[in-house]
Parts: C-alpha cells; sequence; structure tokens
C-alpha cells in the first residue's frame, strides 16, 4: 500500500473551494513539497494500533492543512519572501489571500473531522491549535529578546510539537487505541526533536538542500536552541544588541553564527534533539512490533539525520 501516493491525492482532491484563487494559493502551497510527515504519523500510528490506517488518512489530510494554513499565516506575520526554495504564497497572491485561504484550510480540516473524526479527536486537534496561536504571539513578543530555555521549548511545543502529539493521538484513535495520551507524548517528543534540528539547519543548513539561507533566526531576532546553549560563552550584550537591531548587517550576523557552531552550538542542539528522539522512541516500543511500529521508528530517525 502507497500510503505517501493516497496521502498526495487527498491532500489535492479534498481541497475543492468555489473560489478559484483560493485553490490557486492552495494548491501553490501545497505542490511545494514538504515530507507528509503529519499524514504520515497519523496513518502508521492508526496502523500501528490495529486499524486500517486508510481510515485514518483524510484526518491526516486535515491535519496537513491545519499545518498548511499555519505556514500560510506564518509567513505574512513574518513577512517573509520564501517557502521551500520558492517565492512564498503570500508574495505571489497577497497577504490578504494568503490569509483568508489559510482561514479556508483551517476550515476544510474542521469539516474533514467532523465528517470522519469523532467529538474527542476535534477537541484534541481544537486544543493543538489554540496551543499553536498562543505559541506564535509569545514567539513574536519575544522577538529581539534573550529568551531562557524554558520560555524556547514553550514556544516550539506550541509551534510544533503539539501538531505531532494530535497527529499520534488521533491516528492511535482511529485505530482504536485507548492509549491516545501516551502516543501523544510520543509525538509531543517526536516535534521537539523536529524543531531542534529546524533551528539547527538554520544555523549548520546547506541552503541548496534546505531551500533558505543559514543565519534567518538572527536576522529576525529570535533566539533558538543553538544560540541559547552556548549563550554562557558570549558576550550577551553583544547578542542581545543584535537581535534588536532591525536591519543586522550580513557581517555581524555571520559572526555570531560561526561563533556559535565553534562553540559546539550545533552538537549541543544535536544531541538534545537526539533526547528527545530517545523518549519518543522507547514510548513507541511499549506498543507490539508490526510493520507500521517500524515504519514508524524510520521516520522518527529520519528527523534526526535528515539535511531538509
Amino acid at each position: 500500500m502507497d500510503l505517501l501516493r493516497i496521502i498526495e491525492e487527498r491532500l489535492t482532491g479534498e481541497l475543492n473551494p468555489k473560489v478559484k484563487l483560493v485553490l490557486e494559493t492552495g494548491r501553490y502551497l501545497i505542490d511545494g513539497g514538504g515530507k507528509r510527515l503529519r499524514p504520515l504519523l497519523t496513518a502508521l500510528a492508526c496502523g500501528m494500533c490495529g486499524g486500517d490506517p486508510q481510515r485514518a488518512i483524510p484526518l491526516g489530510v486535515g491535519l496537513e492543512y491545519i499545518h498548511a494554513a499555519s505556514l500560510l499565516h506564518d509567513d505574512v506575520v513574518d513577512g517573509a519572501s520564501r517557502r521551500r526554495g520558492r517565492t512564498s504564497a503570500n508574495v505571489i497572491f497577497g497577504n490578504g489571500t494568503a490569509v483568508l485561504t489559510g482561514d479556508y484550510m483551517y476550515a476544510k480540516a474542521l469539516h474533514l473531522f467532523t465528517t470522519y473524526g469523532t467529538v474527542e479527536m476535534i477537541r484534541r486537534v481544537s486544543e493543538a491549535v489554540m496551543e499553536m496561536a498562543e505559541a506564535q504571539v509569545l514567539e513574536l513578543s519575544k522577538i529581539g529578546d534573550l529568551i531562557s530555555e524554558e520560555e524556547y521549548f514553550r514556544i516550539i511545543d506550541g509551534k510544533t510539537a503539539v501538531l505531532f502529539g494530535a497527529c499520534m493521538a488521533v491516528g492511535g484513535m482511529a485505530g482504536g487505541s485507548t492509549e491516545e495520551d501516551k502516543l501523544h507524548r510520543i509525538g509531543l517528543h517526536l516535534g521537539r526533536a523536529f524543531q531542534l534540528i529546524d533551528d539547527l539547519l538554520d544555523y549548520a543548513g546547506d541552503p541548496e538542500k534546505t531551500g533558505k539561507p543559514v543565519g534567518n533566526d538572527l536576522r529576525e531576532g529570535k533566539a533558538t536552541y543553538p544560540l541559547l546553549s552556548v549563550l554562557d560563552s558570549l558576550d550577551r550584550e553583544e547578542v542581545e544588541n543584535l537581535l534588536k537591531r532591525i536591519d543586522p548587517s550580513q557581517g555581524s550576523i555571520e559572526e555570531l553564527r560561526r561563533k556559535v557552531i565553534e562553540l559546539g552550538g550545533d552538537r549541543r542542539t544535536r544531541e538534545r534533539a537526539q533526547q528527545e528522539l530517545g523518549r519518543a522512541l522507547d514510548l513507541l516500543r511499549s506498543f507490539p512490533r508490526n510493520s507500521y511500529r517500524d515504519e514508524l521508528e524510520r521516520i522518527m530517525e529520519f528527523v534526526i539525520l535528515r539535511e531538509l
């Protein structure tokens, strides 16, 4: 069974607005690629728990729509011009269209869950969306600040990890599992690992592979784990001044980025991501082994090894 092919077909097939511009904007973002981790996690969690993974695919598609909607809104808030190596949708279609298409995708996700899901699934997903919004506001309020590690994890838990948690819990429930809380924790730890690696790639990634220049977080005034992990060895006042600048020079960004790498910020970030992944795998391996669990393990390890 080619789950990824079926997911791709449903992603475009379910996106059927009456207004052509909404369809064009949504398809532009979806056609831009992505690893489809969220719908894959949902379907595989369902299979691992004894269900038919195809039953969970429309739920996974709904979760991918939520993710896509958040990207559309984020790019407008951040004033981004690139997404996955392409011109971002807000630049091509305009901020208003991008925001409203994101709203449509949130509504489409709700429609899919009311059609194929349960009240408990809807509750979990709605809580995840609320936490995502709160985390985005928290991150926005901390632009230019040197946040604590505790604040950093509050932000990435909301931005990324809670939706991974919802994918695992919803998939498991679709498969008949009553261990949705444990599945949710697996997704939380995996989501943390994913975002840690994402933040690492902003310091040490290959722009040809990631589709975005390194140092972007520093340019936007965001303090992420690679920087925070070596902050005690840096001039705090100098770092704060850079983060607060509206338009820092490329030279100053590159100098700080190199210092973070030299001090081992990249190594510490990967180590912390591996710790989070280990917690996810320990919980995952408490479920009976089958081909779906094996595939989930493979995907989780990809999160740490990925270069994209």
